[in-house]
């Protein structure tokens, strides 16, 4: 594996997923906004990417890495669940290593949240750790 380098061209940018639902999108544009928000005085150590891909064929929906803190997170944003996808995601994730970062993955059930942008902004912030 070489070296991952920063992307500055492509931090923060929300990209839209073509066959993806438009509360989907949000959600997405949401949690992006809020990881800006909460970690808005150290914007410097924090990376942010969507639909970035993370292994083999697995593209996660918003890629947070603290350098800081040395954690990653992958939020992965689905409205339909089956047993069989949940153990490839979890398998993808669990083959995804990175020496030196803690790395754990965060499902958000599209169905669960509300679908006003209020309400749907205040469940993503507590969803953010």
């Amino acid at each position: 594996m070489g070296i991952k380098r920063i992307d500055w061209h492509e931090q923060f940018k929300i990209r839209v997923r073509r066959n993806a639902s438009s509360k989907h999108e949000v959600i997405k544009t949401l949690l992006v906004r809020n990881l800006i928000e909460k970690y808005k005085s150290q914007l410097y150590w924090v990376r942010i990417y969507t639909e970035y891909p993370i292994g083999e064929g697995k593209i996660c929906d918003v890629y947070f890495e603290n350098i800081k803190t040395k954690e990653i997170i992958c939020y992965e944003i689905q409205k339909v669940i089956t047993d069989k996808w949940l153990e490839e995601t979890k398998n993808a994730y669990d083959n995804f290593e990175n020496s030196y970062f803690k790395t754990d993955w965060c499902l958000i059930k599209e169905d669960d949240l509300p679908n006003t942008i209020k309400e749907l902004d205040k469940n993503l912030m507590e969803l953010i750790v």
